[in-house]
């Protein structure tokens, strides 16, 4: 009969320093910070957008007046997904680029504890974008609201969406660190981000949204409770949360087991 054994205390100091390192490299530089920055302008736009929408002749989008648009106001909150992707590529891609990801493996030669660290460390930069996403668009949709004729404040809502929006930015920072191991060229894997996410995704989420609604966008649509044009509906919370972390899964085991095969020099 096996016995699982604890890690030890040495062990778990181990990988407490890897991500301690791999966090320490992400503060080190301003990109994060500029692009936290440029998050809040896009949650801002966002948030703008939603609330003085003027009617497209056509096209129906929940009104500020329903309890599906007052959720759609708020799940703007969650547009820092793009950004937290955006850095979790650069951070891999750029230790790759510039090979300083050699010296972390003399340090620590066994790579997947080294990619499991890096994920883990993009995963709370990811979270900490999240959160302000979240924080700079609520504040901003609740100083407009007075503007406008809107619904009741949906409060049990806001919080489940401020808390899928922490943690769909997590995935998807993780998600980042996968697509720029498998890439590895920096500038091939942040321009294939933000063409799938921004063109091709967005499009398929907002226009095919049966088909959407199966992507990495389309999941989080679902956990922020988003409802699309012509009232499309996306996967329940649940669903999405569990086909986002699906995809970060795969992705990571992916980028991982590649990571141990392929020359980093």
């Amino acid at each position: 009969m096996s016995t699982v054994t604890a890690p030890s205390p040495a062990t778990a100091g181990r990988r407490s320093r890897l991500v301690s390192a791999e966090l320490l490299k992400v503060t080190s530089t301003r990109m994060w910070l500029g692009l936290l920055a440029a998050l809040c302008v896009y949650v801002g736009i966002g948030i703008v957008a939603t609330v003085f929408a003027p009617e497209q002749p056509g096209v129906t989008v929940p009104r500020l007046t329903t309890a599906a648009g007052m959720r759609n106001l708020f799940a703007q909150g969650g547009g820092g997904y793009l950004f937290a992707i955006v850095i979790g590529t650069l951070g891999m891609t750029q230790e790759l680029r510039h090979q300083t990801l050699t010296s972390t493996l003399l340090a620590e030669p066994r790579r997947n504890r080294v990619m499991v660290a890096k994920m883990a460390a993009y995963a709370v930069v990811g979270a900490v974008y999240g959160a302000v996403g979240v924080l700079f668009g609520y504040a901003l949709a609740l100083g407009l609201l007075p503007f406008k004729d809107h619904g009741d404040l949906p409060a049990t809502a806001m919080w489940q969406i401020a808390g899928g929006a922490v943690i769909g930015c997590a995935l998807f920072a993780v998600l980042g660190v996968a697509i720029g191991a498998l890439i590895r060229n920096q500038i091939a894997a942040v321009l294939g981000v933000l063409v799938w996410v921004v063109l091709v995704e967005a499009l398929l989420v907002a226009l095919l949204p049966t088909v959407g609604k199966w992507l990495p966008g389309g999941a989080l649509n679902g956990i922020l409770q988003a409802t699309g044009f012509n009232d499309a509906q996306y996967l329940p919370v649940w669903a999405g949360a569990l086909v986002l972390i699906g995809y970060t899964v795969v992705f990571g085991v992916l980028a991982a087991a590649t990571t141990q095969r392929r020359d980093v020099t």
